[in-house]
């Protein structure tokens, strides 16, 4: 066989292994958390199918697998910031495992005892209670490990691919357009509305992190697009007691998220971050085609390009883990701390009901029924989004339930999860930052909620 022969299999067989990736490992990606799928009555996706089946298979033992977890995150957390500094750098992912701050190895070792407390139904009421403890450290906790878990470690099948740059750059200017954002930010809205926000701000990050998002985009999207999915709204409803709404309750969803997408971007703080791009990296995005360029071509050639220089599946697999594991060690302990102090203060005390007093007379100026009952849940979403919807399913007015299962389903920003893994990950948000989004958000959802909810009922 001659050389050019020679070259030109090896230039077929690189073909075939680039288009393989390309379609092989993007099309699981697209049918593992984007595709729904109409099961036993209900909308889900197959990672939804898939910690269903792991959840039911782990049954009542479902607070064995969340405490050990806690307490491995607890073990890890000390050898890696209690050990001198030269030697916890050799660890294994000692980047992502040395904490930034002792109060994270405190965290971490508490949420560990507070664990194996509940778990074994030992210490005060206030803590091991199913209201309680049980919620945050085996129900939310044991969904929260299983779908953000699985979601990171196959979540690089979507995003290494080449589907992105397809994506982005057929829909680059109707997003531009309108929320002055690279086309590819599509793609983190579709995971979110069909899967998890959690997975959505991974996705974000990772982006951001190898260029293709500005500082300024990757927080616009964490914040504005990662939406709740499809699932949990129609959970939301169905707690809440307005089930039969539930379509209302997207539809209304859609248009506050999409308001919010719009005027937030261009209010501070979103507006005084820079368009700059993560150093180690720098700008990797160019979505723009030339003129009299097929947009089509243009596309399918950025995608090949991509997948040419695309991780085997294996080392994606390796990426992956190294996420959920940062995501199971380091984020869920302070997460889930942060939900068990809310619920605990909400049902042994009355301090949110006194600090909301002056949103119970905003409620009654909005003629909301069951104000001082509803006006904890109006701030409580900042802490834990689920929180409203408790509240919301403990009245009896249709009006006030829809307007909590709304904040629920809009305010996006809380601390047990999406504003943790925000502050985990190199998006450039702070505390403060993540509390004016949250409190913009509300005043632009609280009162379309209200007026939607008085013409429903």
């Amino acid at each position: 066989m001659s050389d050019n022969e020679q070259a030109l299999d090896m230039q077929d067989s690189s073909s075939l292994v680039t288009w393989s990736k390309l379609l092989g490992c993007s099309l699981f990606g697209v049918l593992f958390f984007l595709t729904p799928l109409y099961v036993e009555g209900s909308w889900t996706i197959a990672l939804g199918i898939l910690t269903g089946k792991i959840s039911d298979w782990l049954g009542d033992s479902m607070g064995i697998f969340t405490s050990g977890c806690f307490v491995l995150a607890a073990v890890v957390s000390v050898i890696y910031n209690v050990s001198p500094k030269h030697m916890a750098q050799k660890l294994p992912m000692s980047d992502r495992l040395i904490a930034s701050h002792w109060v994270w190895v405190v965290v971490n070792v508490s949420a560990a005892i507070f664990a194996v407390m509940t778990v074994m139904q030992v210490g005060p009421q206030w803590l091991i209670s199913d209201q309680t403890g049980v919620t945050a450290y085996v129900d939310v906790a044991g969904a929260v490990f299983l779908l953000v878990g699985l979601g990171c470690l196959l979540l690089p099948f979507l995003t290494d691919y080449g589907l992105l740059e397809f994506v982005g750059t057929m829909l680059q200017r109707p997003f531009q357009k309108l929320f002055n954002l690279p086309g590819r930010a599509t793609i983190d809205t579709i995971a979110s509305w069909v899967g998890s926000s959690s997975i959505a701000v991974v996705l974000t990050n990772a982006q951001y992190e190898r260029g293709y998002y500005s500082a300024r985009e990757s927080s616009v999207i964490a914040t504005n697009f990662s939406v709740v999915s499809v699932p949990f709204v129609l959970l939301t409803a169905n707690v809440a007691g307005i089930g039969d709404y539930f379509l209302q309750l997207y539809g209304t969803m859609f248009l506050i998220c999409t308001l919010c997408a719009v005027i937030t971007p261009r209010l501070p703080p979103l507006s005084w971050i820079k368009d700059e791009y993560y150093p180690a990296h720098g700008k990797t995005l160019n979505e723009d085609v030339d003129d009299g360029e097929s947009r089509i071509k243009h596309a399918v050639a950025r995608a090949v390009g991509v997948a040419e220089k695309a991780p085997s599946p294996k080392q994606s697999l390796a990426r992956g883990w190294h996420s959920m594991m940062d995501i199971y060690l380091m984020m869920m302990p302070a997460a889930m701390t942060i939900e068990l102090f809310t619920l605990a203060l909400y049902y042994n005390t009355e301090v949110f009901q006194t600090l909301t007093y002056p949103i119970s007379m905003l409620l009654d100026v909005m003629n909301i029924p069951e104000a001082s009952a509803a006006a904890p849940g109006v701030v409580l979403g900042l802490f834990d989004q689920f929180v409203p919807t408790i509240i919301a399913g403990e009245l009896t007015s249709s009006i006030t339930k829809f307007v909590l299962a709304g904040l629920s389903v809009t305010q996006l920003i809380f601390f047990a999860e999406s504003a943790i893994l925000i502050m985990r990950s190199s998006i450039p948000l702070s505390v403060k930052h993540l509390i004016l989004i949250f409190i913009i958000r509300t005043i632009i959802a609280l009162p379309i909620l209200t007026v939607i909810a008085h013409l429903l009922f």
